[in-house]
Protein backbone atom coordinates (compact mmCIF):
# COMPACT_ATOMS: atom_id res chain seq x y z
CA UNK A 1 0.00 0.00 0.00
CA UNK A 2 1.00 3.53 -0.53
CA UNK A 3 0.77 5.98 2.79
CA UNK A 4 0.12 9.22 2.25
CA UNK A 5 2.38 12.08 0.37
CA UNK A 6 5.17 13.54 2.02
CA UNK A 7 4.69 16.34 4.65
CA UNK A 8 5.05 19.85 3.14
CA UNK A 9 6.18 22.51 5.67
CA UNK A 10 3.23 24.62 5.73
CA UNK A 11 3.72 26.85 8.71
CA UNK A 12 1.02 26.04 11.59
CA UNK A 13 0.47 29.78 12.39
CA UNK A 14 -1.29 30.24 9.05
CA UNK A 15 -4.74 29.87 10.09
CA UNK A 16 -7.16 32.41 7.50
CA UNK A 17 -9.52 30.64 5.66
CA UNK A 18 -7.97 29.15 2.02
CA UNK A 19 -9.99 28.95 -1.02
CA UNK A 20 -8.22 25.25 -1.59
CA UNK A 21 -4.83 23.75 -0.90
CA UNK A 22 -3.05 23.89 -4.09
CA UNK A 23 0.58 22.91 -3.21
CA UNK A 24 3.34 20.59 -5.13
CA UNK A 25 4.20 17.46 -2.89
CA UNK A 26 6.52 15.13 -3.74
CA UNK A 27 5.56 11.40 -3.26
CA UNK A 28 6.13 9.72 0.16
CA UNK A 29 7.03 6.14 -0.21
CA UNK A 30 7.76 4.02 2.41
CA UNK A 31 8.90 0.70 0.57
CA UNK A 32 7.91 -2.12 2.75
CA UNK A 33 5.40 -0.18 5.20
CA UNK A 34 1.90 -1.79 4.95
CA UNK A 35 -1.44 0.00 5.64
CA UNK A 36 -1.49 2.82 8.29
CA UNK A 37 -3.93 2.05 11.50
CA UNK A 38 -6.74 5.08 11.74
CA UNK A 39 -8.60 5.91 14.63
CA UNK A 40 -12.19 5.24 14.03
CA UNK A 41 -14.16 8.64 14.97
CA UNK A 42 -17.57 6.91 15.29
CA UNK A 43 -16.44 5.39 18.64
CA UNK A 44 -14.85 6.43 21.29
CA UNK A 45 -13.69 3.49 22.89
CA UNK A 46 -11.87 0.53 21.35
CA UNK A 47 -9.15 -2.14 20.78
CA UNK A 48 -8.40 -3.69 17.65
CA UNK A 49 -6.10 -6.43 17.77
CA UNK A 50 -5.06 -8.31 14.86
CA UNK A 51 -2.32 -11.01 13.05
CA UNK A 52 -1.86 -11.46 9.53
CA UNK A 53 0.76 -12.50 6.50
CA UNK A 54 4.42 -11.05 7.00
CA UNK A 55 4.42 -12.23 10.42
CA UNK A 56 2.39 -8.60 10.80
CA UNK A 57 1.18 -7.97 14.59
CA UNK A 58 -1.52 -4.94 14.56
CA UNK A 59 -2.65 -4.06 17.80
CA UNK A 60 -4.39 0.02 18.68
CA UNK A 61 -6.06 1.63 21.22
CA UNK A 62 -8.31 4.81 21.64
CA UNK A 63 -9.59 6.05 24.15
CA UNK A 64 -11.78 9.39 24.41
CA UNK A 65 -13.65 11.27 27.07
CA UNK A 66 -15.95 12.79 24.20
CA UNK A 67 -16.22 16.62 23.06
CA UNK A 68 -17.91 18.74 25.74
CA UNK A 69 -18.93 21.83 26.62
CA UNK A 70 -16.27 21.47 28.80
CA UNK A 71 -13.29 19.36 27.81
CA UNK A 72 -12.31 16.98 25.02
CA UNK A 73 -9.16 14.85 26.09
CA UNK A 74 -8.05 11.21 24.74
CA UNK A 75 -5.29 9.02 24.12
CA UNK A 76 -4.11 6.90 20.89
CA UNK A 77 -1.70 3.70 20.66
CA UNK A 78 -0.54 1.68 17.44
CA UNK A 79 1.53 -0.86 17.13
CA UNK A 80 2.55 -2.39 13.35
CA UNK A 81 5.39 -4.82 12.46
CA UNK A 82 6.27 -7.12 10.03
CA UNK A 83 8.73 -9.18 7.76
CA UNK A 84 8.88 -9.36 4.38
CA UNK A 85 10.28 -12.53 1.89
CA UNK A 86 13.77 -11.01 1.93
CA UNK A 87 17.04 -11.23 4.60
CA UNK A 88 15.98 -8.23 6.70
CA UNK A 89 13.51 -7.14 4.75
CA UNK A 90 11.69 -5.85 8.36
CA UNK A 91 9.80 -2.81 9.69
CA UNK A 92 7.99 -1.74 13.07
CA UNK A 93 5.59 1.41 13.71
CA UNK A 94 4.47 2.52 17.19
CA UNK A 95 2.60 5.91 17.53
CA UNK A 96 1.31 7.25 20.47
CA UNK A 97 -0.85 10.54 20.95
CA UNK A 98 -2.72 12.45 23.52
CA UNK A 99 -4.54 15.38 23.28
CA UNK A 100 -6.32 17.62 25.40
CA UNK A 101 -8.50 20.77 25.32
CA UNK A 102 -10.40 23.14 27.47
CA UNK A 103 -13.37 24.73 26.69
CA UNK A 104 -13.78 28.63 28.95
CA UNK A 105 -16.31 30.92 28.39
CA UNK A 106 -14.73 32.46 25.09
CA UNK A 107 -11.64 30.33 23.98
CA UNK A 108 -10.34 26.79 24.24
CA UNK A 109 -6.65 26.21 25.35
CA UNK A 110 -5.30 22.73 23.66
CA UNK A 111 -2.16 21.04 24.28
CA UNK A 112 -0.95 17.63 21.80
CA UNK A 113 1.78 15.63 22.68
CA UNK A 114 2.64 12.29 21.43
CA UNK A 115 5.63 9.51 20.39
CA UNK A 116 6.62 7.52 17.27
CA UNK A 117 9.45 5.42 16.68
CA UNK A 118 9.70 3.46 13.31
CA UNK A 119 12.28 0.44 12.37
CA UNK A 120 13.66 -0.22 8.93
CA UNK A 121 16.41 -2.56 8.07
CA UNK A 122 18.71 -1.69 4.86
CA UNK A 123 17.81 -4.66 2.80
CA UNK A 124 18.03 -3.26 -0.57
CA UNK A 125 21.04 -5.09 -2.03
CA UNK A 126 21.11 -8.13 -4.61
CA UNK A 127 20.21 -10.67 -2.34
CA UNK A 128 21.35 -13.63 -4.71
CA UNK A 129 25.29 -12.55 -3.76
CA UNK A 130 27.26 -13.19 -0.46
CA UNK A 131 27.27 -10.04 0.73
CA UNK A 132 29.39 -9.12 4.39
CA UNK A 133 26.03 -7.39 6.39
CA UNK A 134 24.81 -8.25 9.77
CA UNK A 135 21.47 -7.52 10.66
CA UNK A 136 22.77 -5.17 13.40
CA UNK A 137 24.54 -3.35 10.72
CA UNK A 138 21.56 -3.09 8.66
CA UNK A 139 19.40 -1.81 11.10
CA UNK A 140 18.00 1.58 11.20
CA UNK A 141 15.24 3.89 13.59
CA UNK A 142 13.76 6.90 13.67
CA UNK A 143 12.05 8.13 16.64
CA UNK A 144 10.16 11.60 17.11
CA UNK A 145 8.69 13.47 20.53
CA UNK A 146 6.60 16.17 20.00
CA UNK A 147 4.31 18.35 21.29
CA UNK A 148 1.67 21.59 20.70
CA UNK A 149 0.19 23.87 22.31
CA UNK A 150 -2.99 26.52 20.78
CA UNK A 151 -5.04 28.85 22.57
CA UNK A 152 -7.33 30.65 20.49
CA UNK A 153 -11.23 32.43 20.96
CA UNK A 154 -14.54 30.44 20.37
CA UNK A 155 -16.80 33.25 20.82
CA UNK A 156 -16.27 37.14 18.88
CA UNK A 157 -14.35 39.37 21.30
CA UNK A 158 -15.67 43.01 22.11
CA UNK A 159 -14.11 44.54 18.85
CA UNK A 160 -14.83 41.66 17.01
CA UNK A 161 -11.19 40.32 16.94
CA UNK A 162 -10.14 36.87 15.96
CA UNK A 163 -6.54 35.60 17.70
CA UNK A 164 -4.83 32.27 17.91
CA UNK A 165 -1.55 31.36 19.49
CA UNK A 166 0.20 28.44 18.73
CA UNK A 167 3.30 26.62 19.06
CA UNK A 168 4.47 23.48 17.63
CA UNK A 169 7.76 21.75 18.86
CA UNK A 170 9.65 18.23 18.09
CA UNK A 171 13.12 16.45 18.81
CA UNK A 172 13.87 13.93 15.92
CA UNK A 173 16.81 11.61 16.00
CA UNK A 174 18.33 8.27 14.36
CA UNK A 175 20.03 5.20 15.16
CA UNK A 176 22.84 6.04 14.11
CA UNK A 177 23.03 9.25 15.59
CA UNK A 178 21.82 12.20 14.01
CA UNK A 179 19.39 14.25 15.77
CA UNK A 180 17.29 17.78 15.33
CA UNK A 181 14.92 19.59 17.32
CA UNK A 182 12.23 21.95 15.47
CA UNK A 183 10.39 24.79 17.12
CA UNK A 184 7.59 26.87 15.33
CA UNK A 185 5.49 30.01 17.62
CA UNK A 186 3.12 32.08 15.71
CA UNK A 187 0.66 34.71 16.51
CA UNK A 188 -2.99 35.01 14.38
CA UNK A 189 -4.80 38.24 14.28
CA UNK A 190 -8.13 38.79 12.51
CA UNK A 191 -10.84 41.88 12.19
CA UNK A 192 -14.33 40.56 10.20
CA UNK A 193 -16.23 44.10 8.94
CA UNK A 194 -19.66 43.84 7.32
CA UNK A 195 -19.34 40.19 6.75
CA UNK A 196 -17.67 40.76 3.77
CA UNK A 197 -13.87 42.35 4.59
CA UNK A 198 -11.35 40.39 6.54
CA UNK A 199 -7.98 41.27 7.30
CA UNK A 200 -5.56 39.70 9.10
CA UNK A 201 -1.60 39.31 9.87
CA UNK A 202 0.53 36.52 10.84
CA UNK A 203 3.99 36.25 12.73
CA UNK A 204 5.70 33.61 13.29
CA UNK A 205 9.33 31.97 13.57
CA UNK A 206 10.75 28.50 12.42
CA UNK A 207 13.93 26.91 13.78
CA UNK A 208 15.54 23.77 12.72
CA UNK A 209 18.46 22.42 14.61
CA UNK A 210 20.23 19.86 13.08
CA UNK A 211 23.39 17.74 14.30
CA UNK A 212 25.32 14.94 12.94
CA UNK A 213 28.83 13.58 13.21
CA UNK A 214 30.59 16.70 13.16
CA UNK A 215 27.72 18.91 11.73
CA UNK A 216 25.74 21.02 13.64
CA UNK A 217 23.20 23.57 11.74
CA UNK A 218 20.83 26.10 12.91
CA UNK A 219 18.17 26.99 10.37
CA UNK A 220 15.92 30.32 11.29
CA UNK A 221 13.53 31.74 9.00
CA UNK A 222 10.76 34.53 10.48
CA UNK A 223 7.11 35.36 8.78
CA UNK A 224 4.95 38.51 8.40
CA UNK A 225 1.95 38.13 6.69
CA UNK A 226 -0.82 40.29 6.03
CA UNK A 227 -3.96 39.89 3.96
CA UNK A 228 -6.84 40.84 3.44
CA UNK A 229 -9.77 39.12 1.65
CA UNK A 230 -12.91 40.64 0.38
CA UNK A 231 -16.05 38.24 0.22
CA UNK A 232 -19.32 39.09 -2.40
CA UNK A 233 -21.82 36.78 -2.91
CA UNK A 234 -20.72 35.35 -6.55
CA UNK A 235 -16.88 35.98 -6.37
CA UNK A 236 -14.34 36.44 -3.70
CA UNK A 237 -10.39 38.02 -3.74
CA UNK A 238 -7.57 37.35 -1.36
CA UNK A 239 -4.22 39.34 -1.59
CA UNK A 240 -1.41 39.46 0.89
CA UNK A 241 2.67 38.51 0.99
CA UNK A 242 4.70 36.32 3.47
CA UNK A 243 7.84 38.22 3.92
CA UNK A 244 10.44 35.61 5.68
CA UNK A 245 14.10 36.51 6.64
CA UNK A 246 15.51 33.78 6.95
CA UNK A 247 19.52 33.28 8.14
CA UNK A 248 21.22 34.97 4.88
CA UNK A 249 18.13 36.21 2.69
CA UNK A 250 14.60 37.57 2.98
CA UNK A 251 12.27 35.23 1.27
CA UNK A 252 9.65 37.62 -0.52
CA UNK A 253 6.31 35.12 -1.16
CA UNK A 254 3.38 36.48 -2.69
CA UNK A 255 -0.32 34.98 -1.85
CA UNK A 256 -3.43 36.09 -4.05
CA UNK A 257 -6.70 34.01 -5.10
CA UNK A 258 -9.64 34.47 -6.59
CA UNK A 259 -12.66 32.94 -7.24
CA UNK A 260 -16.21 33.58 -9.53
CA UNK A 261 -19.00 31.58 -9.31
CA UNK A 262 -20.44 31.46 -12.66
CA UNK A 263 -23.90 29.40 -12.45
CA UNK A 264 -23.80 29.34 -8.65
CA UNK A 265 -21.42 26.96 -6.94
CA UNK A 266 -22.22 24.15 -9.95
CA UNK A 267 -19.26 26.10 -11.75
CA UNK A 268 -16.48 28.05 -10.16
CA UNK A 269 -13.29 29.19 -12.04
CA UNK A 270 -10.47 30.18 -10.00
CA UNK A 271 -7.00 31.76 -10.16
CA UNK A 272 -4.02 32.43 -8.00
CA UNK A 273 -0.31 32.90 -6.64
CA UNK A 274 0.68 31.07 -3.92
CA UNK A 275 4.41 30.86 -2.53
CA UNK A 276 5.56 28.85 0.57
CA UNK A 277 8.63 27.67 2.31
CA UNK A 278 9.36 24.06 1.78
CA UNK A 279 11.51 22.14 4.91
CA UNK A 280 14.60 19.96 3.37
CA UNK A 281 15.41 18.56 6.86
CA UNK A 282 16.34 15.39 8.82
CA UNK A 283 12.40 14.63 9.48
CA UNK A 284 10.75 15.51 5.94
CA UNK A 285 13.84 14.14 4.12
CA UNK A 286 13.85 10.31 5.78
CA UNK A 287 9.52 10.59 5.85
CA UNK A 288 10.47 10.04 1.64
CA UNK A 289 13.05 7.67 1.63
CA UNK A 290 14.04 6.23 4.92
CA UNK A 291 17.12 4.42 2.98
CA UNK A 292 19.52 7.52 2.99
CA UNK A 293 22.92 8.31 3.93
CA UNK A 294 24.53 10.17 6.57
CA UNK A 295 25.19 13.90 6.30
CA UNK A 296 22.64 14.44 3.91
CA UNK A 297 21.53 18.49 2.75
CA UNK A 298 19.52 20.57 5.13
CA UNK A 299 18.11 23.44 3.44
CA UNK A 300 14.74 25.79 3.10
CA UNK A 301 12.93 26.26 0.02
CA UNK A 302 10.72 28.84 -1.91
CA UNK A 303 8.06 27.39 -3.91
CA UNK A 304 6.19 29.96 -5.90
CA UNK A 305 2.95 28.32 -7.32
CA UNK A 306 0.88 29.83 -10.01
CA UNK A 307 -2.81 27.46 -10.70
CA UNK A 308 -5.52 28.33 -12.08
CA UNK A 309 -8.69 26.10 -12.53
CA UNK A 310 -12.42 25.21 -12.33
CA UNK A 311 -14.25 23.58 -9.11
CA UNK A 312 -18.17 22.63 -9.04
CA UNK A 313 -20.92 20.14 -8.41
CA UNK A 314 -23.23 18.74 -10.28
CA UNK A 315 -26.24 18.05 -8.55
CA UNK A 316 -26.40 17.05 -4.64
CA UNK A 317 -23.86 14.03 -4.75
CA UNK A 318 -21.46 14.95 -7.61
CA UNK A 319 -18.24 17.63 -7.42
CA UNK A 320 -15.36 17.92 -9.35
CA UNK A 321 -11.99 20.28 -9.30
CA UNK A 322 -9.52 20.67 -12.46
CA UNK A 323 -5.95 22.30 -11.79
CA UNK A 324 -3.20 23.38 -13.89
CA UNK A 325 -0.20 24.32 -11.76
CA UNK A 326 3.05 26.16 -12.68
CA UNK A 327 5.58 25.42 -10.06
CA UNK A 328 8.86 27.28 -9.87
CA UNK A 329 10.83 25.17 -6.83
CA UNK A 330 14.28 25.90 -5.63
CA UNK A 331 16.49 22.76 -3.79
CA UNK A 332 13.77 20.56 -4.82
CA UNK A 333 14.81 16.85 -3.08
CA UNK A 334 15.79 14.56 -6.12
CA UNK A 335 17.08 10.52 -4.66
CA UNK A 336 19.79 8.45 -6.28
CA UNK A 337 21.47 5.47 -4.92
CA UNK A 338 25.18 5.32 -2.99
CA UNK A 339 27.35 4.04 -5.28
CA UNK A 340 29.92 3.35 -2.32
CA UNK A 341 27.21 2.05 -0.41
CA UNK A 342 24.49 -0.74 -2.04
CA UNK A 343 21.76 -0.27 0.43
CA UNK A 344 21.61 3.56 0.70
CA UNK A 345 20.95 6.81 -1.21
CA UNK A 346 21.88 10.35 -1.17
CA UNK A 347 19.75 13.42 -1.52
CA UNK A 348 20.66 15.65 -4.42
CA UNK A 349 19.01 19.32 -4.36
CA UNK A 350 18.16 20.76 -7.28
CA UNK A 351 18.49 24.27 -7.09
CA UNK A 352 15.74 25.72 -9.86
CA UNK A 353 13.12 23.30 -10.72
CA UNK A 354 9.74 24.28 -12.52
CA UNK A 355 7.36 21.64 -11.99
CA UNK A 356 3.87 21.66 -14.23
CA UNK A 357 0.95 19.98 -12.45
CA UNK A 358 -1.96 18.45 -14.13
CA UNK A 359 -4.43 17.99 -11.26
CA UNK A 360 -8.16 16.35 -11.26
CA UNK A 361 -10.79 14.86 -8.56
CA UNK A 362 -13.78 13.98 -9.06
CA UNK A 363 -16.53 13.12 -5.83
CA UNK A 364 -19.36 11.33 -5.58
CA UNK A 365 -20.85 11.14 -1.87
CA UNK A 366 -24.69 9.89 -0.81
CA UNK A 367 -25.04 10.89 2.70
CA UNK A 368 -23.27 8.81 5.27
CA UNK A 369 -23.76 5.44 2.92
CA UNK A 370 -21.22 5.90 0.19
CA UNK A 371 -17.92 7.67 -0.62
CA UNK A 372 -15.58 7.81 -3.84
CA UNK A 373 -13.07 10.05 -5.02
CA UNK A 374 -10.80 9.61 -7.74
CA UNK A 375 -7.67 11.59 -7.68
CA UNK A 376 -5.17 12.05 -10.64
CA UNK A 377 -2.23 13.80 -11.27
CA UNK A 378 0.29 13.85 -14.35
CA UNK A 379 3.90 15.68 -13.27
CA UNK A 380 6.54 17.10 -16.21
CA UNK A 381 9.65 18.00 -14.75
CA UNK A 382 12.26 20.69 -15.94
CA UNK A 383 15.57 21.31 -13.96
CA UNK A 384 18.86 23.01 -14.04
CA UNK A 385 21.31 21.57 -16.97
CA UNK A 386 18.75 18.82 -18.03
CA UNK A 387 18.94 16.91 -14.87
CA UNK A 388 16.46 14.04 -14.76
CA UNK A 389 14.06 14.60 -11.54
CA UNK A 390 15.67 11.35 -9.96
CA UNK A 391 13.26 9.30 -7.66
CA UNK A 392 9.71 11.57 -8.49
CA UNK A 393 7.11 9.84 -10.19
CA UNK A 394 5.40 11.33 -13.80
CA UNK A 395 1.59 10.41 -12.63
CA UNK A 396 -0.38 9.54 -9.90
CA UNK A 397 -3.91 7.78 -9.55
CA UNK A 398 -5.65 7.06 -7.02
CA UNK A 399 -9.13 5.74 -6.50
CA UNK A 400 -11.09 5.22 -2.69
CA UNK A 401 -14.74 3.84 -2.15
CA UNK A 402 -16.09 3.47 0.95
CA UNK A 403 -19.51 1.63 1.53
CA UNK A 404 -21.48 1.73 5.13
CA UNK A 405 -24.15 -0.91 4.99
CA UNK A 406 -26.63 0.35 8.32
CA UNK A 407 -23.51 0.38 9.89
CA UNK A 408 -23.25 -3.35 10.12
CA UNK A 409 -20.79 -3.71 7.48
CA UNK A 410 -18.06 -1.38 6.55
CA UNK A 411 -16.49 -2.20 3.13
CA UNK A 412 -13.15 0.30 2.39
CA UNK A 413 -11.43 -0.34 -0.61
CA UNK A 414 -8.73 1.49 -2.94
CA UNK A 415 -6.57 1.64 -5.60
CA UNK A 416 -3.29 3.25 -6.08
CA UNK A 417 -1.50 3.75 -10.10
CA UNK A 418 2.17 5.22 -9.80
CA UNK A 419 3.68 6.15 -12.87
CA UNK A 420 7.10 5.72 -13.98
CA UNK A 421 10.32 6.81 -11.96
CA UNK A 422 14.10 7.61 -13.26
CA UNK A 423 17.33 6.29 -11.21
CA UNK A 424 21.19 6.33 -11.67
CA UNK A 425 22.29 2.89 -12.45
CA UNK A 426 24.92 0.96 -9.65
CA UNK A 427 27.62 0.04 -9.78
CA UNK A 428 29.33 2.81 -12.25
CA UNK A 429 25.99 5.57 -11.51
CA UNK A 430 26.92 6.98 -15.52
CA UNK A 431 23.67 5.15 -16.63
CA UNK A 432 19.95 5.80 -15.87
CA UNK A 433 17.19 3.54 -15.06
CA UNK A 434 14.17 3.12 -15.24
CA UNK A 435 11.18 1.99 -12.81
CA UNK A 436 8.10 0.91 -14.58
CA UNK A 437 4.56 1.76 -13.24
CA UNK A 438 2.90 0.17 -10.86
CA UNK A 439 -0.86 -0.64 -9.50
CA UNK A 440 -1.62 -1.38 -6.11
CA UNK A 441 -5.11 -2.62 -4.69
CA UNK A 442 -6.49 -2.64 -1.34
CA UNK A 443 -9.42 -4.42 0.05
CA UNK A 444 -10.92 -4.43 3.55
CA UNK A 445 -14.11 -5.39 5.41
CA UNK A 446 -15.55 -4.71 9.08
CA UNK A 447 -17.90 -6.44 10.96
CA UNK A 448 -19.89 -5.15 13.85
CA UNK A 449 -21.73 -7.99 15.18
CA UNK A 450 -22.45 -6.73 18.22
CA UNK A 451 -22.79 -2.93 19.40
CA UNK A 452 -19.43 -3.87 21.32
CA UNK A 453 -18.02 -6.17 19.56
CA UNK A 454 -16.53 -6.72 15.11
CA UNK A 455 -14.28 -8.12 12.87
CA UNK A 456 -12.37 -6.88 10.56
CA UNK A 457 -9.75 -8.43 7.59
CA UNK A 458 -7.71 -6.49 5.79
CA UNK A 459 -6.24 -7.80 1.95
CA UNK A 460 -3.33 -5.33 0.59
CA UNK A 461 -1.69 -5.73 -2.47
CA UNK A 462 -4.19 -7.87 -3.99
CA UNK A 463 -2.49 -7.85 -7.51
CA UNK A 464 0.11 -9.52 -5.63
CA UNK A 465 2.87 -7.74 -7.79
CA UNK A 466 6.23 -7.08 -5.64
CA UNK A 467 6.96 -4.01 -7.71
CA UNK A 468 9.77 -1.43 -6.31
CA UNK A 469 9.37 2.10 -5.50
CA UNK A 470 13.02 2.66 -4.70
CA UNK A 471 15.75 0.86 -6.71
CA UNK A 472 16.88 -2.35 -5.45
CA UNK A 473 13.79 -1.90 -2.77
CA UNK A 474 10.81 -3.87 -3.67
CA UNK A 475 7.47 -4.08 -1.50
CA UNK A 476 5.67 -6.83 -0.43
CA UNK A 477 3.06 -8.88 -2.39
CA UNK A 478 0.23 -10.15 -1.52
CA UNK A 479 -0.67 -9.69 2.43
CA UNK A 480 -3.56 -10.31 4.24
CA UNK A 481 -4.77 -9.65 8.30
CA UNK A 482 -7.22 -10.15 10.18
CA UNK A 483 -8.60 -9.61 13.92
CA UNK A 484 -11.30 -8.44 16.53
CA UNK A 485 -12.03 -5.27 17.62
CA UNK A 486 -13.67 -4.81 21.34
CA UNK A 487 -15.43 -1.24 21.43
CA UNK A 488 -16.78 0.12 24.85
Amino acid sequence: TIPNDTSKFSPSYILQPRLMELPFIPPAIKPIAMTKEIPDATQNNYFKAGFGTQLAPLFSLNLNTGVSDKRDAGIYAMHNGGSGALDYQKFSDNLIQTHFKKFFKKNAFTVKAGYSGTVRYFYGYDHNTIMDFTKDGLKQSFQDVNAAIDFSNTKPTSKDWDYDFTTEYYYYWNRTGANEWHLAPGLSLGKTINKIHHGSVIVGADFNQYNEDSVSSLNKIFHINPMYELTQDNWGVKAGFDISPADSMVYFLPKVEAHYNLIGEYVVPFAGINGEINRNNLKTLTSVNPFLNRNQPISYSKIIDFHGGLKGSAGNHFSFLLKVADELVDHLATYNPDSNDVTKYDVNLQEDANVLNLHGEIGYKEAERLNITLNADYYSYTLDFGNPAYGLPSEKITLKAEYNIQNKILVSASVYQQGKTLYRRLPNMTEDGTLGGFIDGNLGVIYNYKKNFGAYIQFNNVGASAYRQWYRYPTYAFGFSGGLILKF
